[in-house]
């Protein structure tokens, strides 16, 4: 599941017609805001992010089901946040240190990291990984003293390459699960019999990309076109800029 949902997969929305750079400028933006918003902005965020994962097509449930093992890390941060930011205590326990200040806090670090996930991942599922890599450098070319090529090119496969991680991975899991792997009681073999076969598989499938590319004649200097921006393009940028001055301003 996890492979589907952080993959392109190709619909008919408007979201999907939507230019890659305008999407990539509007993820720089709404995450520029998360990072300072508080926590209505970013109730407010996180809904629209399932509403624009819903009109892309894409089940906001099985998102968040894709996400699982990212929500256990974002409760981990919120845990460690509430049990480590000083202030008034919740619980006259001592072995319990948990203050409102830290749930607060631990809200604020585990909400803007999630809006911020389900935005990429919103990116990502609407847009194909070569619309990415030319948007990648059409937005780096003004910058100087950055290979706006190679850097283009690396941002690309490692989209490319997510998807297949994912799935190799389910498919060591499925192995393990064959073997009884649940039968193990020790931790440290059953992670070091997932990581490791996946590692190696991983390695052997970028050696094999580089050939190929290689074989190919696959070069630097390589550019592909991006189309021209249309008034639909603009006017969802503007949509983006006023969502984020409406986080701003409710923050």
């Amino acid at each position: 599941m996890a492979a589907i949902v952080f993959g392109f997969r190709l619909e008919r929305t408007v979201l999907h017609a939507l230019d890659a750079r305008v999407k990539l400028a509007a993820l720089v933006f709404v995450s520029m805001a998360g990072l300072h918003a508080g926590l209505p902005a970013l109730g407010l965020a996180f809904f629209a992010a399932l509403c624009l994962l819903a009109l892309g097509r894409c089940s906001p449930l099985r998102c968040l089901l894709g996400m699982k093992w990212y929500l256990v890390l974002l409760g981990c941060v919120f845990v460690a946040r509430t049990l480590t930011t000083p202030g008034d205590p919740m619980f006259d326990q001592p072995w319990l240190p948990a203050t409102r200040q830290g749930v607060h806090a631990g809200l604020l670090a585990a909400g803007r990291l999630l809006v911020i996930a389900l935005f990429g991942l919103l990116v990502t599922f609407t847009t194909r990984p070569s619309e990415i890599r030319a948007a990648v450098e059409w937005l780096l070319k003004p910058i100087p003293f950055i290979p706006h090529r190679q850097a283009a090119t690396m941002i690309g496969l490692l989209v490319r390459f997510i998807p297949v991680i994912l799935s190799q991975s389910a498919e060591q899991q499925e192995a393990l699960r064959a073997r009884s792997i649940e039968n193990c009681k020790n931790p440290l073999r059953r992670i070091t019999a997932l990581c490791m076969p996946l590692l190696r598989r991983t390695c052997i499938t970028a050696d094999r990309l580089a050939s190929a590319m290689e074989a190919r004649c696959y070069g630097a200097e390589r550019t592909i076109p991006c189309r021209p921006v249309t008034a639909r393009e603009w006017s969802a940028l503007l949509l983006v800029v006023g969502f984020c001055t409406l986080m701003y301003g409710i923050s």
